[in-house]
């Protein structure tokens, strides 16, 4: 049978006691990188929620401010729409009238030819 050799255990010794003590710093480390971590995360997470509700809060009031402004130009465009009419009758009569005027005129004035 084969033997290990004594400076081997105590190699393999000394290694597993600095693999156990190299684990215990790595989770220690780790324990400390959470417990600074974490408040920051936590208070990431609170600004990006008090961030998300004020980008809501704008766009309600730019959706608000959007039908206000559709309201205002449907409104505007009416009237607009209302005035042209208005003012496409109004032509119509004073162009019919200016027609009647040079007509006449004109019958006046064959009328005097003639006579």
């Amino acid at each position: 049978m084969i033997q290990v050799p004594g400076w081997w255990v105590w190699a393999s010794g000394l290694y597993f006691v600095v693999s156990i003590i190299w684990s215990a710093a790595l989770v220690g480390g780790m324990f400390m990188l959470y417990k600074k971590v974490m408040p920051v995360l936590s208070e990431a997470r609170l600004q990006v929620k008090r961030v998300s509700g004020q980008a809501q809060s704008i766009a309600a009031k730019a959706s608000s401010t959007a039908e206000l402004v559709h309201v205002k130009t449907q409104h505007f465009l009416g009237d607009a729409k209302i005035s042209g009419n208005a003012m496409t009758t109004q032509a119509r009569t004073v162009g019919a009238a200016l027609s009647a005027v040079l007509v006449g005129a004109q019958v006046v004035k064959f009328v005097r030819k003639v006579f």
